[in-house]
């Protein structure tokens, strides 16, 4: 079968469609993730689903259904499961933490060589994770879903994800294109090097990319939710926006803070010099004397705040350092190792050497 999918084409430095036949022949040991937030409806029929796709796939694998402090009878229905299906396995959050924390949870818990997020709330298909995992075979380290064809309610779903979409991609030069689909296939050295936080999820791509992984997005399908209430909502919006700004910070400038605010500083330094020179030209040309000059009160503001800026430079590189050294973690991200007995992969997992991959 012929899929269609989004990737990027090296050549023309622009995503395109690819009409190449895609069938995963490498048998793998996979994890699932699944963030669980009042989905008691919809469990039995999504874990069917996924047995039936990769059981039929040659892979093994393993369900990590992470509970987020759900209140209704999700928590008690994963433990039934949990004793009737042997490759389920459940973490209970005490409370609702968000869809960033049960995927980070998942990571940390994960045991596969592929990694799999997706949505509890069957509109995503699990018929979509093959043709994902053959992408892998290629030399990608992470694919992503695009839904292209969107069955949610035009204003309160698909609209804002758009916009928010459109703003993410112009700010953080990202090649992918739909940022919110959950169904996510990593190499497991990728997603290791995750680390999420509040609402972070939206982000993944990004995060991926800015830790080097080989990205691919292929169209999937999407499904029109059948059971339970959506999560998501307008005020969501705003919180992607101002993730964004954590996001391109950390993205550009998380080992060199000093060039944000020293910049700031420096640009409020000079335009408080030129100010104030401004004021003595008027002062000793023209005889206007500085307390009919607000510009010298505005110069004198800038300065201070130049000097604050570049203060708050210095301390978050300090900051930065500490951070680092405490955690033992370099600044840098290694994708391959070779004429070594043992290396370490992404979050101290013990690996033989990295098989070859595509160059970027």
């Amino acid at each position: 079968m012929v899929e269609v999918g989004w990737r990027f084409l090296p050549g023309a430095g622009r995503f395109g469609y690819s009409n190449d036949s895609v069938t995963s022949v490498t048998p793998r040991h996979l994890s699932i993730v699944l963030p669980i937030h009042n989905e008691e409806e919809n469990l039995r029929p999504l874990l069917a689903e996924i047995e039936e796709v990769l059981d039929a796939s040659g892979h093994t694998y393993e369900v990590i259904a992470i509970d987020d402090g759900s209140s209704d009878g999700s928590r008690a229905l994963l433990r039934q499961l949990v004793t009737e299906k042997p490759y389920l396995k459940s973490v209970f959050f005490r409370h609702n933490y968000g869809q960033a924390a049960a995927f980070d949870a998942g990571f940390r818990s994960a045991g596969g060589d592929i990694v799999i997020t997706m949505d509890a709330d069957l509109q995503n298909d699990p018929h979509d994770i093959p043709k994902m995992i053959a992408l892998l075979d290629e030399g990608y380290d992470f694919v992503a879903g695009n839904r292209a064809v969107r069955n949610d309610d035009l204003f309160l779903r698909t609209l804002p994800s758009r916009i928010a979409n459109f703003l993410i991609r112009r700010i953080t030069h990202t090649k992918l294109r739909d940022l919110g689909c959950s169904l996510k296939v990593y190499r497991r050295e990728i997603s290791d090097e995750l680390r999420l936080y509040g609402e972070m999820h939206r982000f993944i791509s990004v995060l991926a990319e800015g830790v080097g992984a080989r990205t691919a997005e292929v169209i999937v399908n999407h499904r029109r939710r059948r059971a339970g209430k959506s999560k998501y909502g307008l005020l969501r919006t705003f919180k992607v926006l101002l993730d964004l700004v954590t996001v391109w910070f950390m993205r550009g400038y998380q080992t060199k803070p000093i060039y944000v605010f020293g910049g700031i500083g420096s640009m409020l330094v000079l335009s408080s010099m030129v100010m104030i020179a401004t004021v003595a030209y008027q002062k000793f040309v023209h005889g206007i004397y500085v307390h009919l000059q607000p510009l010298f009160i505005v110069g004198m503001l800038f300065a201070v705040l130049g000097v604050q800026f570049v203060g708050m430079g210095l301390i978050a590189e300090l900051l930065i350092r500490v951070y680092f050294e405490s955690h033992q973690r370099p600044s840098y991200h290694i994708a391959e190792r070779l004429g070594f007995a043992s290396t370490r992969g992404g979050g101290g997992r013990a690996i033989e050497n990295l098989p070859e991959r595509l160059s970027s």
